[in-house]
């Protein structure tokens, strides 16, 4: 059985006390126990010192997972800075097992209250893990309290888990790893420190989750490390990606576990998720929270190092570009010398005019992307003559379907697209078109395949909605394409 253990922080003194109390049911009752510290429920209108303190709780959307049997919620500590109806409604988001909280709420039952005084929130802890239990095999809860019991906590000191957290920066941070071997060793340092259960999964693209537009947590997740019963695993096309549904039992299914979750984030973007062995040293404050941090010091580094890569490759093709164009002047100007419209300066340049004249409150921008995905084999097999005039046909078909916006060429294959509207439907409608196009486009094919991918993303106004943020998520949503294909 798993059972999911939803709390706000370990920093809270009355928490660390609670977990204590569950990990010890679990461990007696041979039940694996997932803790998910998510922090605090946010206020739309926080006026926190932290402005992404909100991410934290990114994490209770695992608590909703198919292979998770029952919640306990510390709904009183997780919803102390928000209202009433908030905290309904997040206890009602859950569907897929069934809740109990650790206090009373109106609408849900809770477990049931210790009778004793002595280590009363250690008890409490141990009492919701066995109701659950209890309540999973026979749909109530049991007549009377557990027995009390003693508890032997055995606390690690403030000084061993720095010096932890600060050999494994070192270790990482100082030394040079190729591609995602950092992650490896990372998994390898814990197992060395006796953790033997850990992973770390990042999600294919990082994802934006702010307080008004709220993220959707994804199907799938990729898997970086993974070490089981204290053997790593190796990863493999086959198993490089998990669905979100199926983490904790990925763990649990060889025997009982006691887990934590760790949440891996940037901002306003979700990167991934962590998840370790529960032991004393995430008792020790911020212990957690470090662990978190260097392991995004790492996926930040390596995304980093990615689009350095990508920026380095476009260099290459604007250099390639220069050398086959006769007049230096196009790429000065505004226009792009082969297909005589706008060029990437241009576009930019227009585009930040539309916004700043036009986006208002009420309209909408819609942004799109185009990929000639066959433009390099048309290229490499029938000279660049033949690849100009397959960028033309497809400057034509843009005309076209976008001939009142603004759109341009930014890259030797891509095209992007601004328009800003009042008319809500817009998007669709220039979808269909595109889609119509593609097809007229396809059937012209003689000796290749001029094809077009493409994403259209529309944007309600915000008033610090920028033009790079909505043209990230619509290269995003291309890419997202692109892997569906």
């Amino acid at each position: 059985m798993n059972i999911g253990l939803l709390i706000s922080e370990l920093e809270d003194k009355e928490v660390k006390k609670i977990c204590i109390g569950a990990c010890k049911a679990a461990r007696d009752k041979e039940v694996s126990l997932v803790i998910i510290p998510g922090k605090y429920l946010i206020p739309d209108n926080s006026g926190s010192d932290n402005p992404f303190e909100y991410q934290y709780s990114a994490l209770f959307d695992y608590a909703d997972a198919g292979d998770i049997d029952v919640l306990l919620v510390d709904i009183e500590r997780i919803a102390s800075k928000t209202t009433i109806l908030k905290k309904e409604a997040f206890l009602k988001k859950f569907k897929k097992a069934p809740i109990l909280t650790l206090t009373e709420q109106e609408g849900f039952p809770s477990v049931i209250t210790p009778q004793t005084q002595k280590d009363s929130f250690e008890q409490l802890g141990y009492e919701a893990v066995c109701d659950a239990i209890h309540y999973v095999n026979d749909h109530s809860l049991p007549d009377s309290p557990q027995a009390p019991q003693s508890f032997h906590y055995e606390e690690i000191s403030h000084e061993s888990a720095l010096k932890i957290i600060t050999k494994i920066s070192e270790l990482l941070f100082l030394r040079k790893f190729e591609e995602d071997d950092a992650y490896k060793f990372f998994s390898s340092m814990s197992l060395k420190d006796g953790i033997n259960n850990s992973a770390i999964f990042l999600y294919e693209k990082k994802i934006r989750n702010t307080i008004k537009y709220p993220w959707e947590k994804p199907e799938n997740i990729g898997v970086k490390t993974t070490v089981i019963d204290g053997k790593e695993k190796s990863v493999d096309e086959e198993n490089a990606v998990l669905s979100t549904d199926k983490i904790i039992s990925t763990f649990t299914k060889s025997g009982p576990k006691t887990l934590i979750l760790g949440d891996l984030f940037v901002g306003e973007y979700q990167l991934g998720l962590m998840i370790s062995e529960f032991d004393q040293r995430e008792l020790v404050d911020y212990f957690l929270d470090n662990l978190t941090s260097i392991v995004t010091g790492i996926s930040r580094l390596s995304y980093l190092e990615k689009e350095l890569e990508r920026t380095t490759e476009e260099l290459y093709e604007v250099q390639e570009e220069l050398a086959r164009d006769d007049s230096v002047l196009d790429h000065i100007g505004d226009q792009d010398y082969l297909t005589g419209g706008l060029n990437r300066r241009g576009f930019f340049a227009k585009a930040y005019d539309l916004l700043k004249e036009n986006f208002t409150p009420g309209k909408n921008a819609i942004v799109a992307y185009i990929h000639m995905e066959s433009l390099k084999r048309i290229n490499d097999m029938f000279g660049h003559e033949e690849g100009d005039r397959a960028v033309k046909r497809v400057s034509q078909i843009l005309e076209e379907v976008f001939g009142d916006s603004i759109y341009g060429r930014i890259r030797g294959d891509e095209f992007a697209v601004i328009v800003v509207t009042d008319d809500e439907g817009r998007a669709e409608s220039l979808r269909e078109s595109m889609s119509e196009q593609n097809t007229k486009l396809l059937a012209e094919a003689n000796r290749y395949i001029n094809h077009l991918q493409y994403s259209i993303c529309q944007f309600g106004y915000e008033e610090n909605l920028s033009l790079r943020e909505m043209l990230k998520e619509t290269d995003e949503s291309l890419q997202r394409i692109k892997g569906n294909m």
